[in-house]
């Protein structure tokens, strides 16, 4: 089993929804500074490293958003990836048992796919949308810190 592509959306740098497809053997990110490689493995680390932790911080979310975006929907991060079948991989191998439960497709050459998802409960909408209404100010920041540090509980 491989990881055959990764979907980035409104994490870190990546504010519209990218896919990055990636090649069953070697993968290699090449790019300019802040061109999203780190984002990329930290992305990943959140999907399949169990001793990471899934706590996010202010900094994770993308900041490319405008202040009518943000008081109009409370921020989210969506992170999935596909695990593909390998090429001579065995039939009911050890893999295929440990991504059962994420299947999407069950005929050889079967896929699974993996979501994390970071987004504000429902129940917390309408205090958050009294909050945005409540702020009176060109600077980005403010909203950031009442809905981010505040609502979402995230660490600064």
């Amino acid at each position: 089993m491989y990881i055959s592509n990764v979907s980035i959306e409104n994490f870190r740098g990546f504010h519209e929804a990218k896919n990055i497809e990636l090649n069953e053997n070697l993968n290699i990110f090449i790019g300019h500074n802040n061109s999203g490689k780190t984002s990329i493995i930290k992305a990943l680390q959140i999907l399949f490293d169990t001793s990471y932790s899934k706590r996010l911080t202010i900094n994770d979310f993308s900041r490319q958003i405008s202040i009518d975006e943000l008081k109009a929907n409370p921020p989210h991060i969506t992170i999935s990836s596909v695990l593909k079948e390998s090429k001579g991989e065995k039939e009911y191998s050890e893999d295929i048992v440990l991504v059962s439960t994420m299947l999407t497709k069950i005929e050889r050459p079967y896929e699974a796919k993996i979501t994390y998802e970071f987004f504000l409960p429902e129940k917390e909408i309408e205090d958050y949308e009294s909050t945005m209404t409540a702020i009176v100010s060109k600077n980005i920041e403010e909203y950031w810190n009442a809905t981010v540090i505040t609502r979402l509980n995230i660490p600064s």
